[in-house]
Order: C-alpha cells, then sequence, then structure tokens
C-alpha cells in the first residue's frame, strides 16, 4: 500500500514540477494531491469489493468516472481567456491534473509498470513538447497573414 500511495505522490508531485517552473497556479502541492487521492480512492474501490455484499463488482469503474468528471472541475478552474483576446491559457495545466489523477488511480489499481510508463510519457510530452511547439509556431504562418484572405474577410 505504501509503495502505490508513494509512487502516486511522488511522482504526481514531479509532473507538478513542470507547472511550478513555468509559474502556474497548479504546481508540486497540487499535483502529488490529485495523484494520492485518485490513488486512494482507487484502492478503497478494489478493498471494498473484497466484500461483494458492500459493493457492486462494477464499483472500482464507477470510481473511475467520480475521479475523471471530479478533476475536470478543478481542471477547468486554470483554464482561462485573456480578456479581450482570442487566447486561452491554462489547458496544458488542467491537462497535467488530469493525468495526475490518471496515474493515482493506475498505480492505486497496482499497475506500477503502465504508471512509470505513462508517467515517463507525460514528462517527455511537458518537457519536449515546448520546443516542439516552438519549432511548430516559427516555420507556421501567423495567423494575421491567413486573415487578410479574402475568403476570411468575408466571413
Amino acid at each position: 500500500m505504501l509503495f502505490r500511495l508513494g509512487l502516486a505522490t511522488v511522482l504526481g508531485g514531479v509532473l507538478g514540477i513542470d507547472r511550478d517552473l513555468h509559474r502556474k497556479p497548479a504546481g508540486v502541492r497540487v499535483l502529488a494531491m490529485v495523484c494520492l487521492g485518485s490513488a486512494a480512492i482507487t484502492m478503497a474501490s478494489i478493498a471494498a469489493m473484497a466484500v461483494p455484499s458492500k459493493t457492486p463488482v462494477d464499483g472500482v469503474l464507477r470510481t473511475v468516472q467520480g475521479v475523471l468528471s471530479g478533476i475536470g472541475f478543478l481542471g477547468a478552474g486554470v483554464i482561462m481567456r485573456a480578456p479581450g483576446k482570442e487566447q486561452v491559457h491554462g489547458i496544458t495545466t488542467a491537462s497535467s491534473i488530469w493525468i495526475s489523477a490518471i496515474l493515482g488511480m493506475v498505480f492505486g489499481l497496482g499497475q506500477w509498470e503502465l504508471g512509470l510508463t505513462s508517467f515517463v510519457l507525460a514528462c517527455g510530452v511537458l518537457v519536449i513538447g515546448r520546443r516542439v511547439e516552438a519549432l511548430v509556431l516559427k516555420f507556421a504562418p501567423s495567423p494575421d497573414a491567413t486573415s487578410s484572405s479574402p475568403v476570411s474577410q468575408q466571413d
């Protein structure tokens, strides 16, 4: 139990380091808590399923649905639209919160190989993804250039 909960907490927190480094609202503590909470509730669901009279067979699936629904509200709270602009901020932080919840559930289920693999990939996306985005934006046409086309002006 300590291994599952500890792994979820530590790796959720490590995901949060990237958010802290970029001065985002949800960092180490938030993602560690989300991951730990997801792992704990998933483990509690498994334990409750061991007593058939108290929990239906689909109890774990209901837990997964509940965690993912609930975490959506937390993620939505960090997504903001810039006043008077078409820019939205916080989507990466929201997705980090979401993957942290999923990692917690995976570790709670005892699937540490799946969890570690997912964690490594998530870290890769956070670290390498910023560089890929910068490269794409460097070569992509600016939105201003496309808005001057006749089709855009008629819309």
